[in-house]
C-alpha cells in the first residue's frame, strides 16, 4: 500500500494538471496565482505579479531574470522585466509527460531538473514501483530533456556534479544522491520515519531536509555525503510546536531559511487551504542561533507547491512563493 505522502503527490498532481490544462480553453482554471516575495532585511512582503491558473514551486534562475515555475504539468519561465514581463513562456511539455513541482535549476543556471510522471497511469496503483517516475534534465530552454533515474527530484549540488531526491523503499521515503548522468546512486537516509524535500547549501556542504521522524514534520540537515550509520549524523534544525514545518530552503548566502509550513492536522502532501505558512529562521553556522525558533512572516491560502522548492534570489535578499485566490465560479 502505497503511503499517504505518495498518493497525495501523484493523485493531486493529477488533478492539478486537469484543473489547470496546457492548452488554455479545455478547463477553466479553479484558481489565480499571486506570486509574493519576501525582503529578509527590510521585512516586506510584496505581490511580484499575478496569473490565473494554478502555478506551484517558483524558482528563481541565477541571472534574476525569470521566475521559473510550472502549472498543468508543463513547465514555464516568466520574465521579470521587459515587454514581455510576467508572461509565461512554456519550456517543456510532453503529451505523455506530466511534469510535477518538483523542479530546481543547477547553480549556474544551464539546466533545469524535473521529475515528471508518465501517462496514462496504472489503473491500480499499490506501489510506488507502479508509478514511472522520471527525473528529466534539460537545457533551460527545454532541449536536450532525458531520463536519468527514477525520483521525486529536490536540488542539485553547487559544482553540478549530483542532485537529490525522495525515493520509496516500500513504504518508507528516504532521500538518495545520483550523478547527473544517473549513475552512483547514494542512499543518505536511513530511518523509518519519512524524509523529504532534500537540498544542498551554497558551499556545498550540507544538504537539508524535512522528516517526520521527532514525531512531526521538522527540518533537519546532514552532511553531504550522507547521514551515516542510523543517521547519527542527522541534526535537527527546527521545532516549530504550532505547524508542520516542509521544504527548508536555505538562502544562497547561508544566512536564512525558510520553511512551507502546514497546520498541525494536516500533516501531508494534498492539503489546500487556509493556514499555510512561510516560516523564516535566521541562521548562524548552519543553525538557528541559540533560543531561536522560525518565526511566521505570512499566512495564506495555499498548499505544497506554494514552495516546495527553493524560491531564493541570486543576491540571497529575497525569496518567491505562491499564494492562490479561488476564482469565484468555482467558490462553495
Amino acid at each position: 500500500m502505497l503511503s499517504g505522502l505518495s498518493l497525495g503527490l501523484v493523485f493531486a498532481s493529477v488533478e492539478l494538471a486537469a484543473q489547470n490544462p496546457s492548452q488554455p480553453g479545455d478547463v477553466a482554471p479553479k484558481y489565480r496565482t499571486h506570486f509574493v516575495i519576501y525582503d529578509v532585511q527590510n521585512e516586506t512582503t510584496t505581490t511580484l505579479l499575478t496569473i490565473e491558473g494554478e502555478w506551484h514551486a517558483p524558482n528563481w534562475t541565477p541571472d534574476g531574470k525569470y521566475i521559473v515555475s510550472d502549472m498543468g504539468g508543463g513547465l514555464y519561465r516568466i520574465p521579470l522585466s521587459g515587454a514581455d514581463s510576467g508572461k509565461p513562456e512554456k519550456i517543456y511539455g510532453a503529451q505523455k509527460m506530466m511534469l510535477t513541482n518538483d523542479h530546481a535549476l543547477s547553480w549556474d543556471g544551464k539546466q533545469i531538473a524535473v521529475t515528471g510522471i508518465t501517462l496514462p497511469l496504472p489503473a491500480k496503483i499499490r506501489t510506488a514501483a507502479d508509478i514511472h517516475n522520471p527525473i528529466l534534465i534539460m537545457n533551460m530552454d527545454g532541449s536536450t530533456a532525458h531520463e536519468v533515474h527514477l525520483g521525486w527530484l529536490h536540488g542539485w549540488s553547487p559544482d553540478g556534479k549530483y542532485v537529490v531526491y525522495t525515493q520509496y523503499v516500500g513504504d518508507n521515503a528516504d532521500i538518495y544522491r545520483i550523478d547527473v548522468d544517473g549513475g552512483g546512486e547514494l542512499r543518505m537516509t536511513t530511518n523509518k520515519s519519512e524524509d523529504d524535500g532534500p537540498e544542498y547549501t551554497g558551499d556545498g556542504k550540507w544538504v537539508y531536509f524535512c522528516s517526520k521522524r521527532s514525531g512531526k514534520w521538522d527540518a533537519w540537515r546532514m552532511p553531504a555525503d550522507g547521514a551515516g550509520p542510523d543517521d547519527k549524523l542527522a541534526d535537527r534544525i527546527t521545532n516549530g510546536a504550532d505547524t508542520q514545518d516542509w521544504f527548508p530552503h536555505v538562502s544562497p548566502d547561508g544566512k536564512w531559511l525558510y520553511t512551507i509550513s502546514y497546520p498541525m492536522d494536516h500533516p501531508d502532501h494534498s492539503y489546500i487551504g487556509d493556514g499555510m505558512k512561510i516560516k523564516l529562521l535566521r541562521l548562524k553556522s548552519g543553525v538557528g542561533a541559540k533560543g531561536a525558533e522560525l518565526t511566521t512572516v505570512r499566512t495564506f491560502f495555499g498548499g505544497q507547491g506554494a514552495g516546495n522548492t527553493g524560491g531564493w534570489s541570486p543576491d540571497s535578499k529575497e525569496f518567491v512563493w505562491t499564494e492562490y485566490e479561488m476564482i469565484p465560479e468555482h467558490a462553495k
